[in-house]
C-alpha cells in the first residue's frame, strides 16, 4: 500500500471538485434516475426520523422519500456548492407537499472541519451513495468512516454504495493514464483510476478528469472489521449487467 501524499491528495480533491463545478450540470442530468440499488435499500428507511444523506449530489434521493411519505428530516451535504444548489431545486420541484423537512450544506468530505460539520442530530440512516470512491489515500477513507461510526446510535444503519466501473466495458476504456493531470502512477495507491467525463466538454473546451478507488470485498471487510462495524448486507446492482455498484449496509458491532 501506497500512503498518498497530503499535497497528492489535495491535488486529487481539487481535481474532482473542479470537475464537480465545472460539470455538475452535465452530470446532473444523468442522475436523476434512482439506482434500482438505491431503490433496493430505501426500503430499511424509517418513516419518520433524521437521514442523513453524505455527498447528495443533486438530492434525488428525496424523490423516493417524498413517494414513501417520509414524514422525518433529510440533510444533503455535498463539496459542490453547485450540486446543492441542485438539490434545493430537486426539493423544491417535488410533486405535491412533502411532508419532511430538509437542511443542505456544502461539506468537504476530505477537506472540512468533521467538529464543525454543519448539523448535528441523532441519525436514524447515514448514506452515502457513489460517494466513497471519490475519497483518496486509505488514511482518509478510514478516518471519514470514523466519523460516520461516531455520528450514528446503536442500531442506526449506515448504507452506501461505491462504483466499480471495471464491471463495464465501456467505462472501463475511460480509464486515463495519471499523466493526462501531472500525476504519476506511483503517487497514488492500488486501486486508483483516472476517468474521463464524455458527456460535453466546458465551455473552454477542457475534458473532464475524475479520481476513482475501486474498492474490493476485501478491503472493506478490513475497513468494516477496523472500525468496529459488522456488514449486515452486500450486493451488486445498477447498470447493464447489474453490477456497477457495490452496496453494503453497516451496524455498530455489538459488544
Amino acid at each position: 500500500m501506497i500512503l498518498v501524499d497530503a499535497g497528492i491528495v489535495e491535488r486529487i480533491v481539487a481535481l474532482n471538485r473542479e470537475f464537480y463545478q465545472t460539470f455538475s450540470e452535465s452530470f446532473s442530468s444523468t442522475r436523476y434516475q434512482v439506482q434500482p440499488g438505491v431503490r433496493r435499500v430505501s426500503k430499511r428507511f424509517p418513516a419518520s426520523g433524521n437521514i442523513l444523506d453524505v455527498g447528495c449530489g443533486n438530492g434525488n434521493l428525496m424523490q423516493i422519500l417524498q413517494k414513501n411519505g417520509f414524514s422525518g428530516t433529510y440533510v444533503g451535504v455535498d463539496f459542490s456548492e453547485n450540486l446543492i444548489k441542485e438539490s434545493q431545486h430537486t426539493f423544491q420541484a417535488l410533486d405535491g407537499h412533502p411532508a419532511f423537512q430538509t437542511h443542505f450544506s456544502v461539506f468537504d468530505l476530505v477537506m472540512s472541519d468533521w467538529n464543525e460539520f454543519p448539523v448535528e442530530m441523532d441519525w436514524d440512516v447515514i448514506c452515502a451513495f457513489a460517494v466513497f470512491h471519490h475519497i483518496p489515500g486509505k488514511e482518509n477513507r478510514s478516518r471519514i468512516f470514523r466519523h460516520i461510526h461516531s455520528m450514528l446510535r446503536p442500531k442506526s444503519e449506515f448504507i452506501f454504495s461505491v462504483w466499480q466501473p471495471q464491471n463495464s466495458k465501456r467505462l472501463a476504456k475511460r480509464f486515463q493514464a495519471w499523466n493526462e493531470v501531472g500525476l504519476l502512477e506511483s503517487d497514488v495507491d492500488e486501486g486508483d483510476f483516472l476517468l474521463d467525463w464524455k458527456a460535453e466538454q466546458s465551455a473552454d473546451n477542457k475534458v473532464g478528469f475524475r479520481y476513482v478507488h475501486i474498492y474490493n470485498d476485501e478491503e472493506l471487510q478490513e475497513l468494516a472489521a477496523e472500525i468496529g462495524f459488522s456488514i449486515i448486507e452486500r450486493f451488486y446492482s445498477d447498470g447493464k449487467g447489474g453490477n456497477l455498484g457495490l452496496y453494503q449496509i453497516w451496524q455498530e458491532k455489538d459488544n
